[in-house]
């Protein structure tokens, strides 16, 4: 179920949409245990000081499963054929945020699934689109599909206990981006960082205190566009 009448009108207009209800409550849940109990793995997950207050892995075995399950259900909901590139599964803990920013390549059309939270209230993930910054509350189970790298995106501090999310990452399978596939690796799965290698590396354009972070004029724009910031990105930053 989506928010709109017409998820996929609705993302070629405003470049997101909400779907409601892609995982049971019961799958959400079973989801949310898991990522929970493997912090007791030492080093599975990877702290990320950016957030204040997360952790995080890279291609975690249930979230690529995700990534290639759910393709075909986002593809009927925006329109679009797919290519999947990776997956990212994290926890939030008190205090996270998540700076607005705008993805890699890697991250043209992402989706944040909820898995679970605790916390007094819905965390909402604001999106700046149609000229304004929107709130949008996810409830376990729900997916917000959006262009990562187009779409500029954050989230306020977290005043809860946890919040786990899984991140679903994939690229048009008819656009410029084809060359992301897999996000440089040989294939969908699980991912060793200290023995396997990716093609690449390209780091999302995180900012702080709700502002982007602006390279210089005559840079590449870190979208990935080819262009230079000033002309790409850089004209609304």
């Amino acid at each position: 179920m989506s928010d709109a009448a017409d998820p996929a009108a609705q993302f070629k207009a405003s470049k997101y949409t909400v779907l409601r209800h892609v995982l049971s409550p019961e799958s959400a849940r079973l989801l949310t245990t898991y990522a929970l109990l493997q912090q007791q793995w030492p080093n599975y997950y990877t702290p990320e000081d950016v957030f204040r207050a997360a952790r995080g892995r890279y291609a975690d075995a249930f979230s690529e499963t995700l990534l290639l399950e759910l393709q075909p259900l986002m593809e009927r909901a925006i329109g679009i054929r797919l290519l999947p590139c990776y997956s990212y599964l994290r926890i939030y803990g008190p205090g996270a945020v998540l700076p607005k920013h705008l993805d890699r390549p890697s991250c043209e059309i992402s989706a944040s699934l909820a898995l679970g939270f605790q916390a007094p209230s819905l965390w909402p993930l604001w999106v700046e689109a149609d000229g304004r910054d929107k709130p949008v509350g996810l409830a376990p189970g729900d997916m917000l599909i959006y262009r990562g790298a187009d779409v500029p995106h954050w989230r306020e501090s977290f005043d809860g206990q946890w919040c786990v999310q899984t991140f679903l990452h994939y690229v048009d399978a008819d656009g410029r981006y084809t060359d992301f596939r897999f996000d440089g690796r040989e294939r969908i799965g699980p991912f060793d960082k200290a023995t396997m290698q990716r093609r690449f590396q390209r780091e999302a354009s995180y900012a702080r205190d709700d502002k982007m972070v602006a390279p210089p004029p005559d840079s590449p724009c870190p979208c990935g566009s080819g262009k230079v910031f000033k002309d790409c990105h850089g004209r609304s930053a």
